[in-house]
């Protein structure tokens, strides 16, 4: 690559073709640190998002509008399923997830929290009469989300007491929004989530059965692959979901107070 002397040092042909050569690959080097440096800044691309169905159409979908109108580079799919989407292997940048547990191996964020609540219609309540207590259930027609697995279980718990309850599906759907839809028509009873049913307890639509026992809280979370360099179009979604969704992560903002 070189030719060298006592009192001069230049180089070859060889070796002027690899200086030009690298100094190309540096340019591209830096050319792409500067776009993903502008990625990071700005958001810009395709967020790839996942969530449950129900939640999606009724707290996110409301939202999208809002981040593409602040952002105008930038452009949302939006993949809703109640099922675990693996995040790496489909190439998603963010989720939201409801559970109890969260998977360690992904950085997550509680946004919310939402209360399971047994609740049923006025009509069905004046029909069959409401149950003085969880034990009540064995003889009720009940409404149970049947993903992953049936819950036909329900669990209660009032200052020291807790007690699981067997209860009779009627009906199982792994749609929320189904057994929802069946509660209002008087098809019986269901445990539902507040962030489904909060709306339908503050006008009366459906009535909480049991509201003296504590049953279980979801966790509402931001889940992401990393915390490493999170892009701009993700960062910027990260805060429109806690700007509106995330004031008060432990507490539950649907049930009526």
């Amino acid at each position: 690559l070189l030719n060298r002397s006592t009192r001069r040092l230049s180089l070859t042909e060889a070796g002027r073709a690899y200086y030009e050569r690298c100094v190309e690959l540096l340019q591209g080097i830096a050319e792409a640190e500067g776009l993903a440096t502008a990625a990071t800044a700005t958001p810009a691309g395709t967020l790839r998002m996942t969530a449950p169905v129900e939640f999606g159409n009724l707290h996110l979908a409301p939202l999208v509008p809002v981040y593409l109108a602040r952002h105008p580079a930038a452009g949302v799919t939006l993949d809703l399923a109640n099922r675990v989407v693996d995040l790496v292997e489909e190439e998603m940048d963010l989720a939201v997830r409801i559970a109890q547990t969260m998977d360690s191996r992904l950085v997550a964020r509680r946004l919310a929290s939402s209360a399971l609540r047994v609740v049923a219609a006025p009509a069905y309540l004046d029909r069959r009469g409401r149950p003085a207590k969880p034990a009540d259930l064995e003889g009720h027609d009940c409404l149970v989300f049947a993903y992953p697995t049936p819950w036909d279980r329900w669990p209660f718990a009032r200052r020291r007491e807790k007690l699981e309850v067997p209860v009779r599906p009627r009906l199982m759907s792994t749609s929320s929004e189904t057994l929802r839809q069946s509660a209002l028509a008087g098809g019986g009873l269901s445990l539902l989530p507040s962030f489904l049913v909060g709306a339908d307890l503050r006008t009366g639509r459906l009535v909480d059965v049991f509201p003296g026992w504590d049953i279980a809280t979801l966790g509402i979370n931001v889940v992401y692959p990393s915390r490493r360099q999170l892009a701009a179009k993700v960062s910027a979604m990260i805060d429109l979901l806690f700007e509106r969704l995330g004031r008060d992560p432990e507490g539950d903002q649907w049930l009526p107070k």
